[in-house]
């Protein structure tokens, strides 16, 4: 016997990687908030933990977008999943315009607060789904369509020098 998407071991392992990813984004982003700390009152003049680690954690929501499709996490925790890779792949690039666009890098902070709620409503809605026992649809066309539409843009912008180039 093959082992297939609808199989439930599948599926279990499916949410739990989601749910595994989801919280390792949250924790990244607290350490991000470390970082950003030492920055300011350590080391006022070094800023390169948090911006490294800021560009390293920018493509880990598309992951968790995947994740959340292959888990069938449903329509709206799949929309939440990829709000959250647009609002990460836009949040560096705030800070990365500062010198050119300084009234959109000072969003920077703001949006990254309102994306750590995000980033928890996410986590909270794949804990949520390791639990449940319920059959689980199929992820839809559309849901997928919309996991690769994401996806694609976000590496299109990435690779191809994007807006902050």
């Amino acid at each position: 016997m093959t082992q297939s998407a609808s199989n439930p071991s599948y599926l279990r392992i499916a949410r739990y990687v989601y749910a595994g990813l989801a919280w390792a984004f949250v924790a990244g982003i607290l350490v991000q908030v470390f970082f950003i700390g030492i920055g300011l009152f350590v080391q006022p003049t070094n800023f390169d933990l948090h911006i490294n680690f800021g560009w390293l954690l920018h493509p880990a929501p598309v992951l968790i977008l995947a994740a959340s499709a292959l888990a069938r996490a449903g329509g709206r925790q799949i929309l939440m999943a990829a709000g959250l890779a647009v609002a990460f792949f836009f949040i560096p690039i705030m800070a990365a315009v500062r010198a050119d666009l300084p009234w959109v890098a000072v969003f920077h902070p703001v949006s990254a607060i309102l994306g750590f709620g995000l980033a928890l409503l996410v986590a909270r809605g794949a804990t949520r789904l390791t639990r449940t026992t319920d059959p689980a649809p199929l992820t839809t066309i559309a849901e997928w369509i919309l996991v690769a539409l994401v996806t694609l843009v976000i590496l299109f912008l990435s690779f191809s020098g994007g807006p902050a180039a």
